[in-house]
């Protein structure tokens, strides 16, 4: 895989796990990827959505991704460059996100800030606007992560989490 793109890793196969849980129990026609990195999660789920967009903030990625795409013969899906949701317009139904979540600036594909969660929140603060209604956003956070703050600030709940031997996964829904 190109180096200069987000490899899928355990993160990446729990959100997976997570989201095709939520696919599982209820109908969604628009998604919205958020860091949609390799692409891999838009990928797994292109069977079961009617509409899927796929953004990020690296270019390389999108290239990564689209080319994946088209090598796969799938037409539901749209990777485009937007650093957060400066390029999207549209509501959708599900909107998730793999954020970046250690603490620096210097590799956008795993630093979130310099506490690590500055991206993240805000993520939380604008994801509500891009909601249909009743619809769900669901973003992935780590022991890294002030959790407790998140959680009185932004009102999420927590669907799963994953430990690993260096820190615990959590999976939260956002509801609109």
């Amino acid at each position: 895989m190109n180096t200069e793109v987000y490899e899928p890793d355990e993160d990446t196969y729990f959100l997976t796990e997570q989201i095709k849980k939520l696919i599982k129990s209820r109908k969604f026609e628009s998604v919205l990827e958020m860091g949609t990195g390799s692409g891999y999660i838009s990928l797994s789920i292109a069977d079961k959505i009617n509409k899927i967009i796929g953004v990020d903030i690296n270019p390389k990625s999108v290239e990564f991704a689209e080319n994946r795409r088209k090598e796969r013969k799938i037409e539901n899906i749209e990777f485009k460059l937007s650093n957060l949701f400066e390029n999207v317009t549209e509501k959708f139904d599900l909107i998730f996100f793999n954020p970046p979540y250690l603490p620096g600036n210097d590799d956008l594909s795993c630093e979130g800030g310099e506490r690590g969660q500055e991206l993240i929140e805000r993520f939380l603060f604008e994801v509500r606007t891009y909601l249909n209604d009743g619809g769900i956003g669901v973003i992935l956070l780590s022991s890294f992560n002030n959790i407790s703050e998140l959680e009185k600030r932004f009102n999420i709940v927590k669907l799963g989490e994953m430990e690993l031997f260096f820190e615990t996964l959590y999976c939260y829904k956002i509801l609109k």
